[in-house]
């Protein structure tokens, strides 16, 4: 270079960027001096704490700045001994019901299902317990004695709103309801953040965002629960976004020292020591708040130990008491049903745990019924005489249709006989001309307009009843035939218009012998029985299949029997 630069064409150029400095003219005399004045690089680490895992990344220059980082530390063994239930996500920390409902199991009296949270009470299945569940999904247990009727009173205590309907009987049945009070105006002065829907009570994300706020060096935003830095906007604020997302300062000179403040939240507590240099780097450490003294007035259940932070079953028990008809017991989280002491209570504990109230007394029995209500004498029905059922030929309504009656004198119960049958005899003269049949190959019908029909029309006879349902077709033919002739004469019967099937009558089956001419009278039947609200139709058709010869139909008529009849 410096060869270059003793030509008087030499155009060598040295420029200083910031923080160096260029002294000379690049002659061999005044040769450049090139110089810096930076000091030692910032120097930054991490410190945690029992509840916050500090990590810094990067060098601290503009190509790799300082990442610093935290996350929240969550005890994997609490100190009571049981589950962690705090849960930790992509999104935050949680908790959830279903995080809470295994902290609860059921007693006597009561059923719980920890996979819903639903608790309910159980009755006993000793026998005689009368308690069950009513159609409402309520308590249910029979009137007793109408001398002794049972007495029912609600009463409600500072969380539950409990109503009584219904005299007790059973037309009038007692229906118990509940309703949980929410405090419309908490004691703290804030608004209630419990929800109460058709579904049961509800407390979510977005219900609880509107609880925190933005302080110094924070931004929120309280419709997606997003906590993020906030930069100031001052004039010349070195701090900005980085491309990845972070907290980014360009580094600077010795002249310019880095400099490095923590300001707390109402949840961190930040903690700052050292200058950035090496012998002493900037130490950012951090502890979680927890409020000695929170806003509802209670004891903050959250605790703090030296693997983080934790809330467990023994920690939330003490937040629950037992009201009117409950019993609680805060040391192991069992709920139970408490009857009362009152002289005359009839409810009680079975030997397997369940709520029992002993079976009422005798119940009286009115006409038409026998028994004593009891499981060795059951009500029961008490007809003069059985009867075959009516399950498969009745339908219809029982109050609308029955004749069922209860005899005043006797007791019993009896129906008047309502069978019902109908019968026509019916003659027809089929108007066939006189046809000439030669051989056929087969049975044909002699001609499809001349049919007799037997039909029973849907609920013509009953609306409820089935039908016993029968025809009779009697054929009267005149024929004349000629020598050798082979012929045989039937009825084509097609049932609910099916295909006529061919049904042979009369037939004459040698081929010797002269002509003839005779008259000759055969029948066919056909009978079913009918469920309520069907019909049904049997038609028969002239038929006449010729081997050999000539067969000549003067007259073919038929009588059609009908008869039908109630089941």
């Amino acid at each position: 270079m410096a060869k270059c630069c003793t030509s008087p064409g030499c155009k060598c150029v040295v420029q200083a960027g910031p923080g160096v400095t260029v002294d000379g003219n690049g002659s061999t005399g005044t040769p450049y001096v090139i110089s810096s004045d930076a000091a030692e690089p910032t120097v930054l680490q991490a410190t945690d704490t029992p509840t916050v895992d500090m990590t810094v990344t990067g060098t601290g220059t503009a190509a790799d700045p300082f990442q610093v980082s935290a996350d929240v530390i969550l005890d994997p063994a609490p100190p009571g001994g049981g589950d962690q239930l705090i849960q930790s996500g992509p999104d935050g920390l949680s908790l959830e019901c279903a995080d809470v409902r295994g902290c609860f199991s059921a007693g006597d009296g009561a059923g719980y299902d920890p996979d819903t949270g639903v608790i309910t009470a159980r009755p006993s299945t000793d026998a005689g317990n009368t308690v069950s569940y009513g159609t409402d999904g309520g308590l249910f247990a029979p009137a007793a004695d109408a001398a002794e009727p049972t007495a029912l009173e609600a009463a409600d205590s500072s969380s539950v709103d409990t109503e009584v309907t219904g005299t007790g009987t059973a037309a009038d049945p007692f229906v118990v309801t509940s309703s949980v009070i929410l405090d419309p105006n908490p004691p703290g002065g804030g608004d209630q953040l419990i929800q109460s829907g058709p579904n049961g009570l509800s407390l979510e994300c977005a219900d609880v965002r509107g609880c925190f706020s933005a302080g110094d060096g924070a931004g929120y935003d309280p419709d997606t629960g997003i906590i993020t830095a906030r930069v100031s906007g001052d004039a010349g604020n070195q701090t900005s976004i980085g491309s990845d997302g972070g907290l980014f300062t360009p580094a600077g000179g010795a002249a310019d020292p880095t400099a490095l403040e923590v300001t707390d939240s109402d949840t961190v507590d930040l903690t700052l020591t050292g200058d950035g240099t090496a012998a002493s780097p900037f130490s950012v450490s951090a502890d979680v708040k927890l409020n000695p003294a929170p806003p509802g007035g209670g004891d903050n259940l959250i605790q703090s130990g030296p693997d983080g932070l934790s809330l467990e079953c023994a920690d939330v028990r003490g937040c629950f008491s037992a009201g009117d008809g409950a019993g609680y017991d805060p040391d192991t989280g069992v709920i139970t049903a408490r009857p009362s002491t009152d002289a005359g209570n009839g409810l009680s504990y079975g030997t397997d745990g369940g709520l029992l109230v002993p079976s009422a007394a005798a119940l009286t029995v009115g006409c038409g019924l026998q028994g004593e209500g009891t499981a060795a004498a059951p009500l029961a029905a008490f007809p003069i005489a059985g009867e075959q059922p009516w399950a498969d030929d009745w339908d219809c309504d029982a109050a609308a249709n029955s004749t069922l009656k209860c005899d005043p004198d006797s007791g019993a119960l009896w129906t008047p006989p309502e069978h019902t049958s109908a019968s026509v005899t019916i003659q027809q003269n089929h108007p066939l001309g006189t046809p000439v049949f030669g051989p056929t190959g087969g049975f044909i019908i002699v001609d499809t307009t001349a049919w007799s029909e037997g039909s029973y029309t849907a609920d013509s006879l009953s609306t409820c009843r089935g039908i016993g349902f029968s025809t009779e077709f009697t054929g009267h033919v005149e024929a004349t035939w000629t020598a050798g002739s082979v012929f045989d004469l039937g009825y084509g019967v097609s049932i609910d218009g099916g295909p006529p099937a061919v049904r042979v009558m009369h037939s004459r089956l040698q081929a010797g012998g002269v002509a003839g001419h005779e008259r000759w009278s055969f029948e066919t039947a056909e009978a079913t029985v009918l469920a309520p609200h069907t019909s049904h139709s049997v038609r028969v058709y002239p038929a006449i299949n010729v081997v050999s010869g000539s067969v000549t139909l003067n007259q073919w008529i038929t009588d059609t029997h009908l008869i039908a009849i109630t089941r």
